[in-house]
């Protein structure tokens, strides 16, 4: 018990010392004019409005898409290897089947905290999709197995190869089961595309599932980001005895911390752009509550340490271990490469030049070798970071329209749906 304490200890410091370090790194001043000096009282709609933010940020997401009047629905996937998943949805009877995937450290609720006038999913809803939203094994609604214990190292002994073997199938089968559609369509944000792309690639099967994948912000090539402040931080936490000890990360310690006063919320929000590229034109700062009370909502260390792996070897490809477990497993002394030319599902990739974690000509990169590739859409505002294709206050005229547009080339049929033409 001493030594768990303990651990949790040096998690929170070691998260306080992240932020300051990268706080200095970026050498930019805290916005003054973010600050509100106003003495004057609140007025009925800042109260009700506050009210609201400050219950957006405890409701869980089928509740929060309930209250701005969607119909809500949850639903539990198991995988082949036994991990519990939940889906949430908004359910449109009969529609066309449309599966939103999340990021490292998000789940569903990435698509739907910024609220109706802005969140993906109800847009997509408001266009008569019928909306499933994603949530994989680890993360705050997907922390259950049929025999392991989510408290044991064992329930998180995997990476995101896992979360494209098996939960992306199971998902997409639990989908297509429940709505007698063939084939669905695909969003996925940063890690969303990169298991997508893991599926497709090692179940080349599932290509015939999916009609079109819109890409946002793929993390899937990083050789431009080794040199990231994040990254070598994680790096050196990981070489440490109690980084390689931890299983479990980013399950609150930073709710805890960054709400504790308003220096370290602001902190806090530094600490973000410094990891994601800073944009205070299209941050909401009245939203960061809300974020914060979904944001992180857990992964396993091992997906973090995966992800640094394909940075340092430039390579993208499964899990790497010891040179005598790699044989074992891969028949090789290194995991050989994700093939990108299986995945043959028409694929529209959209990135931004202010994304710290996806560098443009990584994502350029990517989508040559991709089997099917249709477009590329290259944010036209060069703040635009990783997280505005959730956050951003004009994402839907940036993005969205142009997702759309994409979309309105596809005419559904129910069953094996789909003539569609994009200009590349």
């Amino acid at each position: 018990m001493h030594l768990i304490k303990l651990f949790n200890i040096k998690k929170i410091l070691f998260y306080f010392f992240l932020i300051n370090c990268l706080i200095k790194f970026t050498k930019l001043q805290l916005i003054d004019d973010e600050e509100d000096d106003s003495n004057e009282e609140e007025t009925q709609e800042e109260k009700a409005e506050r009210k609201s933010i400050t219950e957006d940020s405890n409701l869980s997401v089928d509740k929060l898409i309930a209250k701005y009047g969607y119909p809500a629905e949850v639903h539990h996937v198991t995988t082949e290897d036994g991990y519990i998943l939940t889906m949430h949805r908004i359910r449109k009877v009969g529609a066309q089947p449309f599966l939103l995937q999340h990021g490292l450290v998000d789940s569903s609720a990435g698509y739907v905290i910024m609220g109706p006038n802005i969140s993906l999913a109800y847009l997509l809803a408001d266009y008569n999709y019928d909306i499933w939203l994603g949530n994989a094994r680890g993360n705050r609604y997907s922390r259950n197995h049929t025999f392991l214990d989510p408290e044991g190292e064992k329930f998180w002994e995997f990476s995101w190869h896992e979360i494209g073997i098996y939960d992306l199938p199971a998902m997409i089968d639990y989908i297509l089961k429940i709505t007698r559609y063939k084939r669905i369509q695909y969003i996925g944000h940063s890690q969303g595309c990169t298991t997508f792309f893991v599926m497709c690639s090692m179940k080349p099967e599932y290509n015939e599932k999916v009609i079109m994948m819109q890409a946002m912000a793929p993390a899937v090539y990083a050789s431009e980001t080794e040199d990231h402040p994040y990254i070598r931080a994680m790096g050196l936490y990981f070489n440490s005895l109690v980084g390689s000890a931890i299983t479990e990360m980013f399950n609150g310690e930073f709710r805890f911390l960054c709400g504790m006063t308003e220096e370290t919320e602001r902190l806090c929000i530094e600490a973000v752009f410094a990891i994601v590229g800073r944009n205070w034109k299209e941050f909401n700062r009245k939203m960061f509550p809300v974020i914060l009370g979904h944001y992180p909502a857990g992964v396993a260390a091992k997906q973090v340490k995966h992800f640094i792996q394909i940075i340092k070897s430039g390579r993208f490809a499964p899990y790497s271990y010891s040179n005598s477990k790699n044989y074992a497993l891969y028949k090789e002394r290194e995991p050989p490469a994700y093939n990108l030319s299986l995945i043959t599902v028409p694929t529209y990739v959209y990135y931004s030049t202010n994304d710290l974690l996806c560098h443009p000509s990584d994502v350029e990169d990517m989508y040559k070798d991709l089997g099917r590739p249709i477009g590329k859409y290259l944010v036209p505002m060069k703040e635009f970071n990783h997280m505005d294709f959730l956050w951003a206050l004009n994402v839907r005229r940036l993005v969205y329209s142009k997702m759309l547009q994409v979309l309105g080339k596809t005419k559904h049929r129910k069953g094996n749906a789909a003539a569609y033409t994009v200009n590349t």
